[in-house]
């Protein structure tokens, strides 16, 4: 098919919390191996107006050492009315994002943050009136940032965050239950015995998967790793170090040579790891949390970040799909329930289709 017969969509993401981007991302990755029909793109916004990187630096930074800030700019809307004014008002004049748009000429563009809404659409109006404007609602609660009049379509996790919307003032009939998007990879059946082969697992104990996500210190995370290494019954653990070449190493150092350890920094096969688990230890970002759901994988999620984590937190645990800790120290305790949690061959599926081939459908009609 040429390229003028192709639906022109652009992705946009930014950079401020790594499930947006991974969001993204699934949406190019199932379009180009899905849809032949459909040109996809997808960008981070700071690379297009590299302005907005302050403000994805100055989001890490308060939810990494001030999450009570983050909390009160979460919870008061006034508040975070304010910075995306700030936002837009400090960027409305700058062309640059508009002209790559222009460039791009799309036919719709799908966001997978809400930071970047305002650039694009006001309550007077969208900028490109002619293009079909839609945003991915990436964590279970939608935030009153979230609603404009002249969004085309919003595409949610679950009827709940529907609801939410509904109250906001959202046309119901703008809102559709899809999940949130995640890599085409997680819908493809393996088996979870070639799986351990590949990784080296040599028995059929239970697997725990523990990603280091979250904030912790090295004393704390060597002590809880030592406890799940000592927990009787046995478990496999897998230790995920997220890129973090400081804490691999000394995680490494500190437990070199246990036959139930493996050890890995990072991995761009996260979701062959997950299969094979019984259990994941995890931050309850809404990404890792849909990946959980999709493949049934109760997840223990640590001190969640107040704002939206919470809010997924409280999803997870609603819907019998995980516990959540306040302490790092309370995984050993919750881990049998949860363990055994992992047995229910009954949890709920939220996700029997694709998250991706939903919001395409829609965006297609």
């Amino acid at each position: 098919m040429s390229m003028e017969n192709k639906k022109n969509i652009l992705i946009i993401s930014m950079t401020a919390g790594f499930g947006h981007v991974r969001a993204g991302e699934a949406l190019l990755d199932y379009a180009k191996e899905y849809l032949s029909s459909v040109h996809a793109e997808h960008v981070d916004i700071i690379t297009i107006n590299p302005k907005l990187k302050k403000y994805a630096k100055i989001y890490d930074v308060i939810i990494k050492k001030l999450p009570f800030l983050w909390a009160a700019i979460y919870k008061y809307s006034a508040v975070s009315a304010i910075i995306k004014k700030g936002i837009f008002w400090e960027n409305a004049s700058d062309k640059t994002l508009k002209e790559y748009i222009t460039k791009k000429n799309p036919d719709a563009i799908i966001l997978t943050n809400v930071v970047a809404l305002p650039m694009l659409a006001s309550s007077s109006g969208k900028i490109f009136p002619d293009i079909k404007l839609a945003i991915v609602v990436t964590d279970y609660h939608a935030h009153p940032s979230y609603f404009l009049e002249t969004i085309d379509q919003y595409f949610v996790p679950h009827i709940k965050v529907g609801g939410d919307l509904e109250k906001l003032g959202v046309s119901k009939e703008k809102i559709t239950v899809t999940g949130i998007p995640i890599n085409p990879r997680f819908y493809v059946k393996e088996q979870v015995g070639e799986l351990k082969a590949k990784f080296g697992i040599k028995n059929n104990l239970p697997v725990v998967v523990f990603i280091a996500s979250f904030k912790i210190s090295k004393q704390d995370l060597a002590a809880i790793i030592k406890h799940l290494l000592e927990f009787d019954p046995p478990i496999n653990l897998i230790f995920i170090a997220n890129g973090n070449e400081e804490v691999h190493s000394f995680i490494q150092t500190k437990f070199a040579g246990h036959e139930r350890l493996l050890m890995v920094n990072w991995t761009n096969v996260i979701e062959e790891y997950l299969k094979l688990s019984d259990v994941v230890i995890s931050k309850a970002g809404g990404l890792t949390v849909s990946e959980c759901i999709a493949l049934q994988k109760p997840l223990i999620m640590v001190n969640p970040i107040p704002g939206q984590e919470e809010y997924n937190a409280e999803f997870v645990q609603k819907n019998n799909l995980g516990v959540k800790v306040n302490h790092i120290s309370e995984i050993i305790e919750v881990l049998p329930n949860v363990l055994a949690l992992s047995k229910n061959k009954s949890l709920p599926l939220f996700e029997e289709q694709n998250p991706c081939e939903k919001i395409f459908q829609q965006m297609l009609k």
